[in-house]
């Protein structure tokens, strides 16, 4: 196993981090802990902001993080990867690593109602810790909310006066306000 060390990330907060070169294809940890089913590791971390928790085979079984793979951050232009064995989770390298290079691999999270922001700064980066087959499931998924929200409103009678705004001023009553881009 290759020497490593846990210290403070620009990606966040505490991050793992290689004491020597590591070459392309080298196993270098095992993600290990206490396996529990995902309904447990939902009711454990409810509430809290971070989990180190890592969904196993079909992701009805997680692994709730110890030692130091917990700290392997994510981004989405990785040096790493995982690699499951059986119900064993193994961080591998994809490249070679240099000494002092954070050791990443790409979460592709696949499932939550919580935003997940990257923070990981490289010029793939797509914002998110999610993966993009799940990004557009939540955009499919926010269309259909604000879609049904649209004919509630209609079908209660609730629908804008025919000027199209309802403050009557002639101007949105979002007039004035900034709007994030989503």
């Amino acid at each position: 196993m290759p020497r490593l060390i846990i210290r403070s990330s620009d990606i966040h907060a505490a991050g793992c981090f290689a004491l020597e070169d590591i070459p392309k294809g080298t196993r270098i940890l095992e993600y290990t802990g206490e396996r529990i089913t995902k309904a447990e590791g939902d009711d454990r971390y409810e509430g809290r902001p971070f989990t180190y928790l890592f969904g196993v085979g079909d992701g009805e079984v997680v692994i709730d993080g110890h030692g130091m793979a917990m700290f392997v951050n994510h981004s989405c232009d990785p040096n790493c990867e995982t690699d499951e064995e059986g119900d064993r989770v193994y961080i591998a390298s994809i490249r070679d690593i240099v000494a002092g290079e954070e050791l990443t691999y790409d979460y592709w999270l696949y499932d939550g109602d919580d935003d997940a922001p990257c923070y990981c700064g490289s010029k793939a980066c797509r914002g998110s810790m999610y993966s993009p087959e799940e990004l557009k499931r939540q955009v499919r998924a926010e269309a259909r909310k604000k879609k049904q929200a649209e004919l509630a409103a209609k079908k209660n009678g609730s629908a804008a006066p025919a000027n199209g705004h309802r403050n009557g001023s002639g101007k949105g009553a979002d007039a004035g306000q900034k709007r994030r881009k989503s």
